[in-house]
């Protein structure tokens, strides 16, 4: 039963647990530093490795992307990065991570793929106007095209954004150089050697400085450098000329080359020529006139010559103070005020502005009034973009401040004042709504603080004085009803807190005083049914706190004495003791006893100092306790009737090494290794029919790697744990192992990227999410095209999305995005498939989903997304097939299968989900015909019928094996079931009185393996459905009473896929397809 639940409402995940290393934990930051770390070792093959393991719904799946196509282009592994990088393109990922842009198009220009290289960095351009990076290798790209112009343009500009970009002055001197330019080539290459003496080019600006401008260079200018401005015609006759060079110009440097002379006559030009608007003019003339006013030359002279200082030698090193001086003096000091500065368009209007660089790239870029910020600032993040527009004053924030994120949505607003927090602080969602309105007084909260919900609506409010709360403090669900309400004074909680659920009833109270909770504390299921209670005195239990199953049995009860815990007991569904616990006055536990169903001790564990010290156990064939010696190899314990349950070692009182637990039958329940008390390693847990359930692994007793979950013994969902919390990638699978859905988690909740998929392995659904809550998704059709799309933000009324071409639409209603009101599921002609009520996200009241064939197929009652009374489930064609009574997601109360004509199959109690009691099988004239007894979920008896016809043969099973045969007084066989260790096995049988079979099914290990028929009256077959490991698997077919065909079903990995064929007196008159359990067509 649980089963159909999780199937309905819960995403699986999964992945293959053969050779897999579950100690591996998913931290995505750890894992890109370390495939960086072989990257930067030459180890391409093995950083690709690494790179691989981020999932694609990581946040940082980009990030790795790019990093994989680093190391394959390492490799020259050129025809797998081309087809790597067209994928990436074809998926549309690029704007995504647009610094992708740059890889691709490099790698087409390196290929001479010009054309497309192109049109590959001007998509690019639009996400990274202004990345130096990515337009320096556009820059390089129109230099391989030959076309020297764009190049120019492309330089120019980023040297105007970006002054500490230094191979762009290189190139941009360089082919000034080509161009005859020699006056501006200087300047440019003289900047380069200034913000890079020991540079990647360095030795070659060197020489090219160092080479007769009177005998070189002397190409023919075929560029505009500048449109107007840039007059150097006067010092371009000087060096022609190679006045510099004569012996009568006199050197201010003692390293006497054709580079110092050339350069200096140009550093003394600068002072005196006369500026007009040009490029190089307004670029390079100001610095080099300031270095010349503070008489730095000499000391500039030796400073660019670094790169050259061995081959130079002690002329250079000599110099050595100099140089630092310079560079701690003059580069890191007054430098950038006249390099850094120029006039740009600043918001609007052409000022003059100082370029800041942090990280060597511009990070600031604002006015300076003696050294100080002043006025509107613009804020870039590292590709260039605006991160935010800040407001200083005297070198301070100070106004209002505008934050963004990197694809430019605004992200934070706040004011300053004179550096502190004044004023109001905004911060947004990234889908642009509000997340958090404050008040802050010099940069402390103070007064009204608001927090929002992702997809809009009030969320928190409470007041601050003086950064403390300090009154009432309000929370509402996304509709606007309550969620919670508590005091502050000065930030401690004071007076009555009281939480509510979804759908307004109180589920938790308590009253504090000075943050110490003081007198009843309450939790209910529904405002009405206790769940836990106990009575507190400044903030210790005075006397013991109890639990509550949700059927009102008790669950736990810990008994205190001033404030401190003394004894643990818990109890079983039927209200017997389960263990209980004793514990000293440092709250150490000293003893550990165990308890069966029926109430029997079978074991005690005395400790000290969180030590076991001795174990006796306790068994109903031996009158006296029987001491367990500690260094017993194995140390084992049994249960009152001597059934093994544990074996393990212990090593100085503390647990170590492999450990296995076990059901009463026999059969593994659990596997675990510690070491020092603490669990270490692989943990395996096993179904009472020996198929695994579970494999997780443990990091001194806390969840830390791969945690798998598995359906009859196949893998059915996987996620990922870090530190005792759910943090990665998750999966889900279809029962023959293909996926089902991924999606990324964060503290156990949904962020980032969810995706769906259908069984051919197409995208069926793309979901967004914000902090565990659904922001928009995407529909896609089985071919993989999208269908329709929607955003959740401040939707509020009904919304009406089309599925499948129009074969199915759901109609929801929503409030401020989420769920809230009724969700109502048609067919094209109008036909329900499913309706439901949403409070506040989750489901309350009624839901009925209805069959292909337009049937009710099941009914449930939810309180609050649980549920809660009765679920009903019928078969495809309307026939009811189980009813089930839960209690707020619990099972409690009669389970009962019919036949189709309405009369009771079988029938038991269930409490917390644990068979209990008689568990009643009939014929389908509802004559009772053979009783299980189930103690606690195990079976212990049955009881047959005698010779003559009457229910009271009681059998006792042993070791819940049994192979059972009911008689009528005919001496036909009423029913036959196999139990092998408490899982039905082999052929299930129900017959009449006649001994023809009314029912008859085949089970492998307790899950339904082929065939399972049910019979008319008549003898006639009603269905016959067929299984895989308790799923529905193929033609499930249904006849009329008269033998003809009523509707027959194609299902495949225990949903609908394939046709449905609905018939009339034998004949089809309506076919409908599915996929993946979804109407996709219907044909009449």
């Amino acid at each position: 039963m649980k089963k159909l639940l999780f199937a309905l409402f819960i995403g699986y995940f999964s992945s293959s647990y053969s050779q897999t290393d579950y100690s591996f934990v998913y931290n995505n930051d750890l894992i890109l530093k370390k495939g960086i770390s072989l990257y930067e070792e030459k180890k391409y093959a093995e950083a690709i490795k690494e790179y691989e393991k981020i999932s694609k719904v990581d946040p940082k799946y980009l990030d790795a992307q790019y990093e994989k196509a680093m190391a394959l282009s390492a490799l020259e592994k050129k025809e797998e990065l081309k087809a790597f990088f067209e994928d990436l393109y074809a998926k549309k990922l690029m704007p995504e991570f647009p610094t992708l842009y740059t890889l691709y198009g490099n790698f087409l220009s390196d290929q001479k793929e010009y054309d497309q290289a192109e049109k590959t960095f001007k998509e690019g351009e639009k996400y990274l106007p202004n990345s130096s990076n990515f337009l320096y290798n556009l820059a390089i790209l129109y230099i391989r095209k030959e076309e020297s112009q764009k190049a120019v343009d492309v330089l120019e500009r980023i040297i105007t954004n970006d002054p500490n970009h230094s191979s762009s002055h290189y190139l941009l001197g360089a082919i000034a150089l080509d161009n005859g330019k020699i006056v501006e080539a200087s300047l440019a290459m003289m900047s380069y050697l200034a913000i890079a003496p020991n540079g990647r080019h360095a030795e070659k600006a060197i020489t090219n400085l160092n080479a007769k401008y009177g005998q070189n260079y002397l190409g023919e200018n075929k560029i505009v450098f500048s449109k107007s401005g840039d007059n150097f015609e006067e010092m371009e006759v000087i060096l022609r000329n190679q006045l510099p060079l004569k012996s009568a110009y006199k050197v201010k440097s003692e390293i006497d080359d054709v580079i110092i002379r050339q350069i200096q006559a140009i550093a003394e030009y600068s002072l005196e020529h006369k500026m007009g608007n040009g490029f190089f003019e307004t670029m390079y003339i100001p610095w080099i006139k300031d270095m010349m006013e503070k008489q730095r030359f000499e000391a500039y002279s030796y400073y660019i010559l670094q790169s050259m200082e061995e081959k130079i030698g002690k002329k250079l090193s000599s110099k050595k103070k100099l140089m630092i001086d310079f560079n701690d003096n003059y580069i890191l000091a007054g430098f950038w005020d006249s390099f850094g500065k120029r006039k740009l368009d600043h918001f609007g209007t052409q000022q003059e502005v100082i370029v800041s660089i942090k990280n060597m790239v511009p990070y600031l870029i604002g006015q300076q009034i003696n050294g100080k910020s002043e006025g509107k600032y613009k804020y870039l993040n590292g590709d260039g973009n605006l991160a935010g527009e800040l407001n200083f004053k005297n070198n301070e924030l100070d106004g209002y401040q505008k934050y963004f994120d990197a694809k430019g949505i605004l992200n934070e607003e706040k004011s300053f004042k004179n550096g502190k927090v004044d004023g109001t602080r905004t911060a947004y969602y990234p889908n642009g709504l509000k997340s958090v309105v404050e008040n802050y007084a010099d940069g402390v909260l103070n007064g009204l603080g608001t927090s929002y919900y992702v997809n809009g609506g009030k969320q928190c409010e409470v007041n601050f004085v003086k950064g403390e709360r300090d009154g009432k403090l309000t929370c509402l669900y996304p509709n606007g009803s309550i969620k919670s309400e508590a005091n502050y004074v000065n930030g401690k909680l004071n007076g009555l807190f009281s939480r509510y659920n979804e759908v307004g009833d109180i589920v938790e109270t308590y009253t504090c005083v000075n943050d110490l909770i003081d007198g009843k504390y309450l939790e209910y299921y529904d405002g009405k049914l206790v769940k836990s209670e106990a009575d507190y005195a400044n903030g210790k239990i005075k006397d013991s706190y109890k639990t509550y199953y949700s059927n009102g049995t008790l669950e736990k009860e810990s008994t205190y004495e001033g404030g401190k815990i003394k004894k643990l007991v818990f109890y079983f569904s039927n209200g017997k003791k389960s263990s209980e616990s004793f514990y000293n006055d440092k709250e150490e536990l000293e003893a550990y006893n165990y308890f069966d169903s029926n109430g029997n001790k079978y074991f005690e564990e005395k400790y000290k100092s969180g030590e076991l010290k001795s174990a006796v156990q306790y068994l109903k064939n031996n009158p006296k306790p029987v001491e367990i010696s500690l260094s017993s190899k194995p140390f084992t314990m049994k249960d009152f009737d001597g059934n093994q349950l544990a074996a393990g070692n212990f090593e100085k009182g503390k647990k170590t090494g492999e450990w296995n637990h076990h059901f009463i039958s026999g059969t593994k329940r659990l596997q675990e290794f510690y070491s020092r008390g603490n669990q270490n390693g692989l943990s395996h847990d096993y179904n009472k029919n020996g198929e695994i359930s579970s494999i997780k692994n443990y990091s001194n007793d806390t969840l830390n790697g791969l945690y798998e979950v598995y359906e009859n013994g196949k893998l059915d969902r996987s996620y990922s744990y870090e530190k005792g919390r759910q943090n990665g990638p998750y999966k889900s699978f279809y029962t023959d192992g293909s996926l089902k859905s991924e999606g990324f988690l964060v503290n156990g909740g949904t962020n980032f990227e969810k995706l769906g998929y259908w069984q051919n392995g197409t995208i069926s659904k793309r979901e967004k999410y914000i902090e565990d809550v659904l922001t928009s998704y995407e529909n896609y059709n089985s071919k993989g095209e999208k269908e329709s799309s929607f955003d959740c933000i401040n939707k509020t009324g009904k919304f009406t999305i089309s599925h499948n071409n129009g074969a199915t639409t759901i109609t929801n209603e929503l409030v401020n995005g989420e769920l809230n009101g009724k969700l109502l599921e048609k067919d094209k002609f109008n036909n329900p498939l499913t309706e439901t009520e949403f409070v506040n996200g989750q489901r309350h009241n009624g839901y009925k989903e209805y069959s292909p064939l337009g049937t009710i197929n099941r009914e449930i009652t939810f309180y609050a997304g649980k549920m809660n009374g009765l679920d009903k489930i019928y078969d495809i064609v309307g026939n009811l097939r189980y009813s089930n009574e839960n209690s707020f997601g619990d099972e409690n109360g009669k389970l009962i299968r019919y036949y189709h004509n309405k009369s009771k199959m079988q029938e038991c109690t269930q409490l917390n989900g644990l068979i209990e009691g008689n568990y009643t099988y009939f014929n389908q004239k509802g004559e009772p015909i053979l009783i299980i007894g189930y103690q606690n979920n195990v079976i212990k008896y049955y009881i047959k019928k005698n010779k003559t016809g009457e229910l009271n043969e009681k059998v006792e099973i042993i070791g819940q094996n049994a192979d059972i045969a009911s008689l009528y007084p005919n001496g036909k066989t009423a029913i036959t079931i196999k139990f092998e260790k408490g899982n039905i096995e082999g052929k299930f049988a129900i017959n009449n009185e006649l001994g023809k079979p009314e029912y008859e099914a085949n089970y492998s290990n307790n899950s339904l393996n082929g065939t399972r028929i049910e019979y008319y009256v008549n003898g006639n077959v009603y269905k016959k459905e067929h299984f895989k490991n308790d799923d529905f698997q193929g033609i499930q077919e249904y006849f009329k009473e008269d033998g003809k065909p009523w509707l027959t079903a194609e299902y495949k990995n225990d949903e609908l896929h394939g046709n449905v064929l609905i018939y009339n007196e034998g004949k089809i008159i309506t076919t409908k397809k599915y996929d993946s359990d979804e109407l996709v067509e219907i044909i009449k």
